[in-house]
């Protein structure tokens, strides 16, 4: 019989046969030592029990379990002995035989593995103490996750590519993987080295954001994915283009970027640094800048933006045109040149360009500095019709063509001579103008007054005057025309007898020469025979022999002229006109003659005069002086406030008046500050000091109907010259003033002269 105890007291009994020496004590529970008691048996008889000690092995851990693994971790369970024990021990041994081993509590069933490296198949034994026993140790195998790349960053981003970089694993890999996706799913997958730490994404579309996965793999097993994001940059407009330059605007264009965007950016700069800035919508791939200034290369940039984010700028050149000069003019045109004038132009220019070409091809060019705006055209031949083009240069750059005619004056006939004079006629002979005419007016006044005329063909240069009285001087002009354009006038005189001036040099020589009628005649400046000159003489006033030099009496000629016209004079002698600031010079200064000067002023029922014993007008460089002399009359002394005073007009302000008198006045005259006297004022103007005025007699707001200026030598009478028809002041106002009613009725509908 074999009992068995554990400390517990459970007892258990097994008989073993007489046979045997040893038995199998079973059911024990692990590390107890039993009192095990041994005897044999002969009916109810027994020996004495002969006992020992049977102390069981430990149990080992069972259902060993690997778990939680991570790169560098992993938890090792297991199910607890059944025996009493002090503690388990685990050893975890990597394959290069690196060796950690850690006691774990008695009432623990797993602990976790630390110090792991990723990517390593451990061996891991586990067995449970007791004093210095120990059981039997199970084991497992731990095999770690391969750890993740890190520090994962997205640089040396484009529109197309980005470069992803990480930090090498430490487990053993055999490749890396990178994922990258956009938004709408589009997926690549590329395999990278194990020894690279970074690779470039192609491929990608610009102005999208990227989802990047990256992680290790080893056989079939891969590491957590790490991940990023890759935006693409914006791409930026390409072949951007400048056209439909003008002056002031220029049109940009460009390629539309591939990228979603919310628009596009325009910013133009001039060198001086003034910028706009303008959006664009971002289906428009061209806009049209505006308020540019003309010659002047800006800087244009354009560039998308979706949110805070833009594309790279892209540039341009948008160089404006230089504007065109503008309000080109012609005038002071004689037979061989003319004056053109314009406006500036705005750009910064080099020079302006001037080309003049005849019909028939004849070119001529020339520069005109770039602060000049006008310039003369010199060598032109008379009569013809000139094309003109004016333009703006900088550098090899140009302005568009500015156009104008410039049509020259036919010259005059030259030589105009009498010869083969005999009593009762002579040959007129003169040289014809280099222009192209269809014939010639030729035009001898007659000793009563009247004028003939004789319209004579381009051919031989050369009339024969017949039928003519004895002993009278016959005032000759000529003059050349094409359709309805005409020359100035060759004038010369045919004298059938010796007179006693052959070459009158005033009206009072005229009137010696027998000359009774008022009219128009020729005289010769300081009795010079190359120096003729027409004008009217009123050989009835107070004796006769006055050169008329103004009269204004209808009021259908405006007098509110430029400095030149006064100068060279305007109007017609016969009506209403002004003889020129010149001719005034030429007749009162060179020359012993003193001479006196008459105003007439005539209303519709009164009448008035004034005289001045002596009346010079000075050169055009003292700006024609006025110099009167003493007064008597009954128009009262309106002159002398004058004396001393240059001549002034709207464009020529030679007065000592704030304003320009002229300009406020409405005529030209010898103003002070500015008159008494305005007989070239606005015609029938009643404002204060605007009209016709001869304040002394009439004040300043009255416009006198009928004004005429004439000189005459100081102390001249004509009343001894014989046969000579006189004609007072009123019959000659009793015209004026017939013509005057009959033209009221056209006029009075039609803007005053000189109104502004």
């Amino acid at each position: 019989m074999v009992r068995y105890t554990s400390p517990d007291g459970d007892t258990r009994e097994v008989p073993v046969g007489k046979e045997q020496s040893s038995t199998v004590l079973t059911g024990l529970r692990p590390s107890v030592e039993y009192t095990v008691h041994v005897w044999a048996e002969k009916g109810d008889r027994e020996s004495r029990k002969a006992d020992t000690k049977a102390p069981t092995d430990i149990d080992s851990p069972t259902n060993l379990v690997t778990d939680r693994v991570t790169e560098t971790t992993a938890t090792v369970s297991w199910d607890p002995v059944q025996a009493v024990i002090d503690r388990y021990m685990v050893r975890y041994t990597s394959p290069d035989g690196d060796t950690r081993e850690v006691p774990v509590g008695k009432e623990q069933s797993s602990t976790v593995l630390t110090g792991l490296r990723p990517g390593v198949e451990y061996m891991v034994h586990v067995w449970a103490e007791k004093g210095d026993r120990e059981s039997r140790k199970a084991d497992t195998k731990a095999l770690t996750e391969i750890d993740s790349p890190q520090n994962l960053v997205t640089d040396r981003v484009t529109e197309t590519t980005a470069t992803i970089s990480w930090d090498l694993v430490q487990a053993v890999i055999d490749r890396y993987m990178v994922r990258y996706t956009s938004p709408d799913g589009d997926t690549r997958e590329v395999p990278v080295g194990k020894e690279q730490s970074s690779t470039v994404l192609t491929g990608l579309r610009p102005g999208v954001e990227y989802t990047v996965h990256v992680w290790a793999e080893k056989g079939d097993r891969e590491s957590r994915k790490a991940d990023t994001k890759a935006p693409t940059d914006i791409d930026s407009p390409t072949n951007l283009v400048t056209d439909r330059v003008t002056e002031t605007t220029a049109t940009i264009s460009w390629d539309p970027v591939q990228a979603v965007i919310d628009r596009y950016m325009v910013r133009y700069t001039s060198p001086d640094g003034d910028t706009r800035e303008v959006p664009v919508g971002k289906e428009q791939s061209s806009t049209v800048l505006t308020g540019l200034r003309p010659g002047v290369e800006y800087t244009v940039h354009v560039w998308a933006e979706k949110g805070d984010r833009e594309s790279r700028k892209a540039d341009t050149k948008a160089p404006t045109d230089i504007d065109s000069p503008r309000n080109l003019v012609t005038d002071r045109v004689t037979e061989t040149t003319a004056t053109v004038s314009w406006d500036l132009v705005q750009a910064v220019i080099d020079r302006y360009m001037v080309r003049y070409t005849s019909p028939d091809g004849d070119t001529m060019e020339v520069p005109v500095g770039k602060e000049q705006n006008s310039t003369v055209l010199t060598g032109l031949r008379p009569g013809v019709e000139y094309t003109v083009h004016v333009w703006a240069e900088k550098g090899d750059r140009e302005s568009r063509k500015a156009d104008t005619t410039a049509r020259t004056d036919i010259d005059p006939p030259r030589n105009l001579r009498p010869s083969a004079v005999t009593q009762t006629g002579g040959l007129l002979t003169w040289t014809p103008p280099s222009a192209q005419i269809d014939g010639y007016l030729l035009t001898y006044q007659l000793p009563g007054g009247t004028v003939k005329e004789v319209q004579l063909g381009q051919g031989d240069p050369r009339f024969e005057l017949q039928g003519l009285e004895h002993g009278v001087t016959y005032p000759v002009s000529l003059v050349a025309f094409k359709g309805d354009r005409w020359s100035r006038s060759a004038a010369t005189t045919l004298s059938t007898v010796g007179a006693r001036f052959p070459h009158p040099s005033d009206c009072s020589q005229v009137q010696q020469n027998s000359a009774a009628a008022s009219g128009l005649y020729t005289i010769y400046l300081h009795g010079d025979a190359s120096w003729p000159l027409q004008v009217y003489c009123d050989m009835d006033t107070d004796g006769g022999g006055w050169t008329v030099f103004q009269r204004r009496n209808t009021g259908q000629l405006d007098f509110f002229k430029r400095w030149r016209t006064y100068v060279e004079g305007f109007g017609d002698p016969m009506k209403e006109f002004w003889l020129g600031l010149d001719k005034l010079h030429n007749l009162t200064t060179g020359t012993p003659t003193r001479y006196e000067v008459r105003v007439d002023l005539q209303t519709a029922n009164e009448s008035a005069y004034a005289v001045y014993d002596f009346f010079q007008v000075a050169s055009p460089r003292e700006r024609y002086k006025l110099t009167v002399g003493k007064y008597r009359g009954t128009a009262g002394d309106a002159l002398t406030y004058h004396n001393g005073w240059k001549f002034t007009t709207f464009d020529r302000d030679n007065d000592i008046a704030l304003s320009n008198c002229a300009l406020t006045h409405h005529g030209g005259w010898w103003y002070k500050n500015c008159h008494l006297a305005n007989p070239n004022g606005r015609y029938g103007e009643t404002k204060h000091s605007e009209g016709v005025n001869w304040e002394p007699w009439k004040g300043h707001e009255f416009s006198i109907p009928y004004v005429e200026l004439k000189i005459r030598p100081h102390g001249y009478s004509g009343e001894h010259v014989l046969g000579r028809r006189k004609r007072t002041l009123g019959e000659k106002f009793e015209n004026f003033l017939t013509a005057h009613l009959s033209n009221h009725r056209t006029r009075q509908d039609q803007p005053r002269v000189g109104a502004a």
